[in-house]
């Protein structure tokens, strides 16, 4: 049987109705940060720079963990494109949810015994050790809203989930007004206070969700355990890959952290507004992982190719656009979120080097979300660790404390990372099309 596949600017058309909604709910989860990170920088420089820290202890941990279960819709596409009905996999996933939230809550809880050795000086010790205490919990509704999530976006439904972030932004800025400052009614928690606006937020995400789903309600209580052992399987090395990449960005955080509240304030700006960049190719890459992964299930590889090189031009063109900015105005952008000079002079030096590493950001990651819809994951992982850790970070951290650099020999290191980290990765691509013509395939 022929099938079909679609017309350039037809793929390009289904590839960004598919994503817009992605992209909004991304931008959602990630405008939660950046809200924790407006009210941190009102509240005091020693407040930012502590909760900055604390994320980076944190995020390693959670957000690396929701890599298992980012095998969910890739997978589950698969199985659409053989033809299967995916309903009866619903309490799998809730299931696999709360196993992967468990291991989450657990780790960021046991992370407060990091803290006395980083050492931050006790105040910001104290602060941190409070944030993590309470922020572990808020793992549950995450996890849960993940697992969802990719359960809808594998039947290409992204809507709901992804309107429930977006409403989770203006959420999350209420209770961090409210508890930090004590307004509303409610106490004054200072920074705990983010901390709480955390755990209320995430479990407000994942119960306006699971709200949504009652017609799956009914539907099969079997545990395929052969699928958890099946996403597991696919999900392991991408959860290593997201370890290792934010590990990388995080650790960068914490080498900062040494040098003074100010350059570590603005390293937490510079983090937060090149992660806000990446939402966008993220958001394209979970598209096109879904649009190859369903293609890979029908055997469709003249599809595979279309929507791989439609994703890979408009992350380019994206992330053009955000290099330029980033490069002609940054004082426009650090503005937004202080008025303190000197975190805006140290900014302005980081967000330079953020403008520079935006093209090979948005190809390594869209290139990845083409990769794990063909269910390659393992090769990923090992251009990540090699990019980052074998020449990134050391490179970062010989120019940050050897060469005087301080923390821009850091953001030096991780744009060459990422350079090499897309280069590779597009060889594994290459590679892999190749042997699609070898095979007759392609």
């Amino acid at each position: 049987m022929t099938i079909n596949a679609p017309t350039k600017s037809l793929a390009l058309k289904e590839l960004l109705i598919f994503s817009l909604p992605i992209i909004f709910g991304h931008l959602g989860i990630m405008l939660i940060g950046t809200g924790d990170m407006i009210i941190a920088g009102r509240y005091s420089r020693e407040c930012l720079a502590a909760i900055g820290l604390a994320i980076a202890i944190a995020n390693p941990i959670m957000i690396s963990l929701l890599g298992f279960q980012f095998s969910i819709s890739p997978l589950l596409a698969q199985k659409r494109g053989n033809g299967e009905k995916i309903d009866d996999y619903f309490w799998t996933i809730m299931f696999y949810s709360v196993l992967v939230s468990v291991v989450s809550c657990g780790l960021t809880y046991l992370s407060i015994y990091l803290v006395p050795w980083l050492n931050y000086g006790k105040d910001l010790n104290a602060i941190i050790v409070e944030y993590l205490l309470i922020t572990s919990f808020s793992a549950f509704g995450l996890c849960l809203y993940q697992g969802l999530k990719e359960f809808y976006q594998s039947q290409e439904k992204t809507m709901a989930a992804n309107i429930i972030a977006l409403v989770a932004v203006g959420v999350n800025l209420l209770f961090n007004y409210a508890f930090v400052f004590g307004k509303l009614g409610m106490p004054e928690l200072k920074e705990a206070g983010l901390a709480w606006a955390s755990l209320g937020v995430r479990a407000f995400m994942a119960i306006s969700l699971l709200l949504l789903t009652t017609r799956y309600w009914s539907s099969s209580k079997k545990i395929h355990w052969g699928f958890i052992k099946e996403m597991s399987k696919l999900g392991g090395p991408i959860s290593l890959t997201l370890f290792f990449e934010i590990m990388a960005f995080c650790s960068v955080t914490l080498f900062v952290g040494k040098f003074a509240e100010i350059q570590t304030a603005a390293n937490n700006l510079a983090l937060n507004i090149g992660s806000l960049s990446f939402m966008i190719p993220l958001s394209i890459s979970a598209a096109v992982g879904v649009k190859v992964g369903h293609a890979y299930g029908e055997r469709n590889f003249h599809s595979i190719f279309t929507y791989s090189q439609v994703s890979l031009f408009v992350s380019f063109c994206f992330t053009f656009l955000m290099g330029c900015l980033f490069y002609f105005f940054p004082h426009a952008v650090i503005s937004l979120y202080t008025d303190d000079v000197l975190v805006i002079d140290w900014g302005k030096k980081l967000l330079f080097w953020v403008a520079c590493f935006q093209l090979f950001d948005g190809a390594q990651v869209t290139i990845a979300g083409i990769l794990r819809g063909l269910s390659i994951t393992k090769a990923p992982s090992y251009a990540i660790f090699f990019g980052y850790w074998m020449i990134g970070i050391p490179l970062g951290y010989y120019l940050g404390f050897y060469a005087g650099l301080e923390a821009q020999g850091f953001w030096i290191g991780l744009a060459i990372s990422l350079a090499v980290v897309a280069v590779m990765l597009g060889m594994i691509l290459r590679k892999k099309f190749e042997a699609f013509k070898v095979e007759g395939l392609g």
